[in-house]
């Protein structure tokens, strides 16, 4: 009797949506996963402008697209356009991956858990209760926030440009040991570093434009930026010339990614080829 052969598996059809993406290389390091688990499939870039994003939601919602990942500056405008949050995007209502769960779209967040992998890996993680200062209050802001939180830091300063925007996500992610302080507040944001262990940017500014003075920081002070290009992160860069420990946000970017990955497919993230992949498309 002839044995039926196993259906093959359907093509999964991923993606990430954002704006001016071009340069991402989140597809190398997503290809690279999906070829490492024998999973058939794409990760294409979505570079969407403000009125395309109707198009893309449908796309999810009509089973074109079985999945996305969520970039700046549409984190907190796709939370709003979800039919359920789940986990850390509930809390910090900013969304990084998309699911389509029985015609449901469900948002989540693998940031949050990506920069405190990312930490670990890197044995940058601060002592509890020792105080932050987080530069930003997007959606990338509220997930250090909230990672910061976990690992039982004390006070955590959020630093704004819009210190009503900085309050309210210090009421929504961390009441009782969080406080806005605004950009322009020298004093404060100088009393802040000083007694930061750790410092985060969660902002696009680079180092020209950032309210904290490297040299303010204790001995031992852990400084963070999210960004990963250009390499070297100047912030990075000059953290490491005085002495301070530090790291770009290319970890995070990994552990994240391949957070979503593991939501997507059920399999285990292939990390060494996903980092290998990922490395190689930022050094092109």
């Amino acid at each position: 009797m002839p044995v039926k052969a196993a259906p093959q598996q359907a093509a999964l059809r991923l993606g990430l949506i954002g704006s001016g993406i071009g340069r991402s290389p989140s597809p190398a390091m997503h290809r690279a996963a999906l070829e490492a688990r024998g999973l058939r499939g794409d990760y294409e870039l979505l570079d969407t402008r403000p009125e395309q994003l109707p198009g893309v939601l449908q796309r999810l919602r009509s089973g074109e697209l079985d999945g996305c990942n969520v970039t700046i500056p549409y984190k907190a405008a796709l939370a709003g356009a979800c039919d359920r949050l789940d986990g850390d995007a509930a809390v910090c209502r900013a969304v990084n991956t998309l699911v389509r769960t029985g015609g449901v779209l469900v948002g989540e967040n693998t940031d949050a858990r990506g920069f405190e992998l990312s930490l670990a890996y890197q044995r940058l993680v601060p002592e509890p209760g020792g105080r932050a200062l987080v530069l930003g209050a997007g959606g990338g802001a509220a997930a250090v926030v909230l990672a910061l939180c976990r690992m039982r830091v004390g006070e955590i300063a959020v630093v704004a440009r819009r210190p009503d925007q900085a309050a309210e996500l210090c009421l929504r992610v961390s009441p009782d040991n969080s406080r806005p302080v605004a950009w322009d507040d020298t004093a404060a944001v100088e009393e802040a570093a000083r007694r930061a262990a750790i410092v985060v940017n969660a902002t696009a500014a680079g180092i020209a434009d950032l309210p904290v003075r490297l040299d303010l920081l204790a001995e031992g002070c852990i400084v963070a930026d999210l960004r990963y290009r250009p390499r070297p992160v100047d912030l990075v860069s000059a953290a490491l010339e005085r002495g301070l420990q530090a790291s770009d946000g290319v970890e995070m970017l990994l552990f994240q990614g391949m957070l979503s990955f593991q939501r997507w497919t059920g399999a285990d993230p292939p990390w060494h080829a996903a980092r290998t992949a990922l490395l190689a498309a930022l050094a092109a």
